[in-house]
Protein backbone atom coordinates (compact mmCIF):
# COMPACT_ATOMS: atom_id res chain seq x y z
CA UNK A 1 0.00 0.00 0.00
CA UNK A 2 2.93 2.25 1.09
CA UNK A 3 4.42 1.39 -1.98
CA UNK A 4 1.38 2.23 -4.77
CA UNK A 5 1.18 5.56 -2.73
CA UNK A 6 4.61 6.66 -2.72
CA UNK A 7 5.89 6.14 -6.31
CA UNK A 8 3.04 8.25 -7.88
CA UNK A 9 3.90 11.09 -5.31
CA UNK A 10 7.63 10.95 -5.91
CA UNK A 11 6.42 10.94 -9.66
CA UNK A 12 4.61 14.07 -9.13
CA UNK A 13 7.28 16.05 -7.32
CA UNK A 14 10.02 15.10 -10.07
CA UNK A 15 7.82 16.44 -12.97
CA UNK A 16 6.91 19.29 -10.66
CA UNK A 17 10.57 20.92 -10.11
CA UNK A 18 11.03 21.99 -14.03
CA UNK A 19 7.99 23.93 -13.81
CA UNK A 20 8.63 25.62 -10.47
CA UNK A 21 11.99 26.67 -11.99
CA UNK A 22 10.53 27.70 -14.80
CA UNK A 23 7.78 30.12 -12.67
CA UNK A 24 10.30 32.35 -10.92
CA UNK A 25 9.16 35.94 -11.84
CA UNK A 26 10.94 37.80 -14.89
CA UNK A 27 13.21 40.54 -14.66
CA UNK A 28 12.81 43.48 -16.40
CA UNK A 29 15.04 46.11 -15.30
CA UNK A 30 18.34 46.43 -12.95
CA UNK A 31 18.36 49.74 -11.78
CA UNK A 32 22.14 50.18 -9.67
CA UNK A 33 22.73 53.61 -7.88
CA UNK A 34 25.76 54.42 -6.13
CA UNK A 35 26.32 57.79 -4.29
CA UNK A 36 29.54 59.50 -4.40
CA UNK A 37 29.92 59.44 -0.75
CA UNK A 38 29.89 56.04 -1.02
CA UNK A 39 32.98 55.68 -1.99
CA UNK A 40 34.95 56.27 1.20
CA UNK A 41 37.96 57.66 -0.15
CA UNK A 42 39.64 59.67 -3.81
CA UNK A 43 41.47 56.43 -5.01
CA UNK A 44 37.94 54.42 -3.94
CA UNK A 45 36.12 56.66 -6.51
CA UNK A 46 38.29 57.13 -9.35
CA UNK A 47 39.06 52.93 -9.23
CA UNK A 48 35.19 52.40 -8.68
CA UNK A 49 33.77 54.93 -11.33
CA UNK A 50 32.38 52.63 -13.22
CA UNK A 51 30.62 50.42 -10.31
CA UNK A 52 27.17 51.37 -11.28
CA UNK A 53 27.02 49.84 -14.98
CA UNK A 54 29.13 46.79 -13.89
CA UNK A 55 27.16 45.89 -11.05
CA UNK A 56 24.36 46.48 -13.47
CA UNK A 57 25.95 43.57 -15.67
CA UNK A 58 27.09 41.37 -13.12
CA UNK A 59 23.70 41.35 -12.09
CA UNK A 60 22.09 40.81 -15.62
CA UNK A 61 24.68 37.80 -15.99
CA UNK A 62 23.64 35.85 -13.22
CA UNK A 63 20.20 35.90 -13.71
CA UNK A 64 20.28 35.47 -17.78
CA UNK A 65 17.22 32.86 -17.68
CA UNK A 66 14.63 35.43 -15.95
CA UNK A 67 15.70 38.36 -17.93
CA UNK A 68 12.57 39.83 -20.00
CA UNK A 69 11.39 43.17 -21.63
CA UNK A 70 8.75 43.15 -18.87
CA UNK A 71 8.48 41.97 -15.34
CA UNK A 72 10.34 42.97 -11.75
CA UNK A 73 12.72 45.46 -11.01
CA UNK A 74 15.87 44.99 -9.18
CA UNK A 75 17.02 48.26 -7.34
CA UNK A 76 20.07 48.38 -6.11
CA UNK A 77 20.66 51.24 -3.73
CA UNK A 78 24.67 51.10 -2.87
CA UNK A 79 25.24 52.95 -0.09
CA UNK A 80 29.13 52.49 0.91
CA UNK A 81 32.41 51.25 -1.25
CA UNK A 82 35.21 50.43 1.63
CA UNK A 83 38.71 49.61 -0.10
CA UNK A 84 41.12 48.62 3.19
CA UNK A 85 44.39 49.06 2.84
CA UNK A 86 47.01 45.54 2.51
CA UNK A 87 47.94 46.37 6.17
CA UNK A 88 45.18 46.99 7.44
CA UNK A 89 43.44 43.45 6.40
CA UNK A 90 46.60 41.88 7.49
CA UNK A 91 46.06 43.27 10.69
CA UNK A 92 42.75 42.24 10.93
CA UNK A 93 41.58 45.69 11.46
CA UNK A 94 39.31 46.03 8.63
CA UNK A 95 38.66 44.40 4.95
CA UNK A 96 37.08 45.93 1.65
CA UNK A 97 33.78 45.90 1.35
CA UNK A 98 30.60 46.59 -0.85
CA UNK A 99 27.25 47.35 0.84
CA UNK A 100 24.15 48.13 -0.04
CA UNK A 101 20.19 48.07 -0.33
CA UNK A 102 18.42 45.87 -3.08
CA UNK A 103 14.66 46.34 -3.37
CA UNK A 104 12.89 44.16 -5.55
CA UNK A 105 9.42 45.34 -6.51
CA UNK A 106 6.43 44.34 -9.11
CA UNK A 107 4.69 46.92 -11.55
CA UNK A 108 1.65 44.45 -11.80
CA UNK A 109 1.69 43.33 -8.27
CA UNK A 110 1.98 46.05 -5.66
CA UNK A 111 2.38 43.01 -2.90
CA UNK A 112 5.51 41.20 -4.65
CA UNK A 113 7.61 43.67 -2.64
CA UNK A 114 11.04 42.48 -1.17
CA UNK A 115 13.67 44.64 0.21
CA UNK A 116 16.91 43.54 2.10
CA UNK A 117 20.29 45.37 2.86
CA UNK A 118 23.24 43.28 1.58
CA UNK A 119 26.86 43.76 2.37
CA UNK A 120 29.80 41.58 1.18
CA UNK A 121 33.34 41.63 1.85
CA UNK A 122 36.43 40.66 0.55
CA UNK A 123 36.92 37.53 2.88
CA UNK A 124 33.45 36.28 0.95
CA UNK A 125 34.59 37.62 -2.46
CA UNK A 126 37.89 35.32 -2.50
CA UNK A 127 35.84 32.46 -4.06
CA UNK A 128 35.80 34.85 -7.17
CA UNK A 129 39.89 35.47 -7.27
CA UNK A 130 41.23 33.46 -10.13
CA UNK A 131 42.71 30.37 -9.48
CA UNK A 132 46.21 30.78 -9.11
CA UNK A 133 46.28 34.93 -7.98
CA UNK A 134 47.92 35.41 -4.53
CA UNK A 135 45.80 37.19 -2.47
CA UNK A 136 48.15 38.15 0.20
CA UNK A 137 49.59 40.33 -2.52
CA UNK A 138 46.51 41.64 -3.89
CA UNK A 139 45.81 45.62 -3.64
CA UNK A 140 42.41 46.88 -3.12
CA UNK A 141 42.57 48.36 -5.92
CA UNK A 142 43.64 45.44 -8.30
CA UNK A 143 41.39 44.33 -10.65
CA UNK A 144 40.94 40.97 -9.10
CA UNK A 145 39.47 42.62 -5.73
CA UNK A 146 37.12 44.46 -8.02
CA UNK A 147 36.21 41.76 -9.85
CA UNK A 148 35.60 39.48 -6.93
CA UNK A 149 33.34 41.97 -4.99
CA UNK A 150 31.11 42.91 -8.00
CA UNK A 151 30.75 38.88 -8.79
CA UNK A 152 30.09 38.31 -5.14
CA UNK A 153 27.65 41.12 -4.49
CA UNK A 154 26.15 40.18 -7.82
CA UNK A 155 25.41 36.69 -7.27
CA UNK A 156 24.22 37.50 -3.73
CA UNK A 157 21.73 39.93 -4.98
CA UNK A 158 20.47 36.49 -7.68
CA UNK A 159 19.86 34.15 -4.67
CA UNK A 160 18.28 36.44 -2.56
CA UNK A 161 15.36 38.37 -4.53
CA UNK A 162 12.84 35.63 -4.63
CA UNK A 163 12.77 36.03 -0.40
Amino acid sequence: MTRTFLFPALLGAVFAMPVAAQDLAKIGEIDVTVELTALENAEAATYWKNLEADLEGAIAAQLTDRLADAGMKISVDVSEVELASAFEVAAGLDQSMLRGQINVTDANDNSNFHSFDLAVSMEQATVFIPEGVDVTVLTPTSTEVYNALVTSFAQEISTRIDG
